[in-house]
Order: structure tokens, then sequence, then C-alpha cells
């Protein structure tokens, strides 16, 4: 069985109407809910998994006991760190990293195994990658965006390195797949400003994931 997680109540409400998904079919369990259905012949559990970091790892560890499961695929939004990212890009990652507790001290040499490497995958869709990041603070702050420019991470979110970190512990394939929905800005009003536009942009990042990206995965 795959396993397909989303984190936040906004990403997990997206994918429910989009797949048109009724009370009736959806499971409870210690973190959330679940919906289980088959695709292409295989077996499929999406699952909300909670934001931060403890929420992510728990949830994600529950199903793998739960269902065997053998790939889990990380969907949902991100923060953008890189100028080359806009909104709405999707990023899939070949490395990941824990930073927030070493944000200041953060180097290649000295925490490589903070540092994940996730699997290549092969599609023939526009996307980016490089170094994602995953801290128990979400990117509001000019001054970490401007930090984690300049050690390379591309952008951040609060729960894939987590994720990836249980699913390596138990020898399970994990894929993480991002939209861009937001990033930091400048002044006063900068972070009402950058939850609006998160908001607005939740719900065409996540169809545009859950349609075009998915299925070549799955």
């Amino acid at each position: 069985m795959i396993g397909v997680f989303v984190a936040s109540k906004l990403e997990w409400s997206v994918l429910i109407d989009i797949y048109n998904i009724t009370e009736d079919y959806l499971e409870k369990y210690p973190y959330g809910e679940y919906y289980r259905t088959n695709f292409n012949g295989k077996d499929i559990v999406y699952f909300k998994g909670g934001v931060r970091k403890v929420n992510a790892a728990a949830s994600t560890e529950y199903m793998i006991n739960k269902f065997s499961l053998e790939k889990v695929i990380v969907i949902g939004t991100c923060a953008a760190v890189s100028d080359e990212l806009d909104y709405n890009d999707v990023i899939i990652p070949d490395k990941i990293v824990d930073y927030d507790y070493v944000l200041r001290e953060f180097s290649f040499d000295t925490d490589e195994n903070n540092i994940i490497e996730i699997d290549e995958v092969n599609i023939d869709l526009d996307y980016s990658t490089g170094l994602f990041g995953t801290s128990d603070k979400a990117l509001v702050l000019w001054k970490d965006l401007t930090y984690l420019a300049s050690v390379g991470v591309v952008a951040s979110d609060m729960e894939s390195y987590s994720v990836c970190k249980v699913c390596k512990i138990n020898n399970v394939d994990v894929l993480v797949i991002k939209g861009v929905s937001d990033r930091p800005m400048k002044g006063e009003n900068g972070y009402n400003e950058q939850l609006e536009v998160y908001e607005e942009n939740t719900p065409i990042v996540m169809k545009k994931i859950i349609e075009d990206y998915l299925p070549e995965v799955l």
C-alpha cells in the first residue's frame, strides 16, 4: 500500500473537495482522518498527518505500522526561499534538512547527519529540485529567509524532514512533492499578507499536484 501524507487542515480540505470524498468514506485515527482507495490496481491511503514535526513523524509511523506501507508521498505547500521560485511552482527535492535548531550554525560539513537524500524521480513534468528545509517554525521572518538562501536551501515547510526520517528508519520509499504557496514579506504587515497569499494559493497548488503530478508517481 502507498501512503499519501497531507499536513494542514486547508490542504486536506482541498484534497477532499477534489476527490469529492464524503464523510462516509473518511476513517478516524489518533492524528486526524484518512481515506482508502484504489488507483490503477494499487491500494492507496490518503491521510491527514498534522502540521509540525512531531505530528508528522507520529502519524507517519502509525500509518506505516497499520498498513505496512511500501511508499509514502508527501504532498502540500511550502514557502519559497530561492528567488528563482514563483508562486505555484512545484518542487521535488533531492535533499532535505532539519535546520531550525542549528539555524545559525548550519553547514554541510558539520551537519551531514541532518540531511536526508531522496531518490530521484523521472516524470515528464516541470519541477524544481534542490535542498529543501524543514523547521517547527513557519518561515515568516525575512532574516531567516536571508540566512537559508545563503546556505542553499530553496524552500521550507514544517513536516517533510520528519516524514522522510521515519520512512528511512523503516526502509520505506519516500517522495516529497511540494508547491510554492507563499514566501516571507517585508514590512509591519508582512505576516498577514503572507497568510493571505498562502490561503489564496493553497487550493491552486494542491489541485496542480493532485491532478497532474500525483498520478505520475502513484
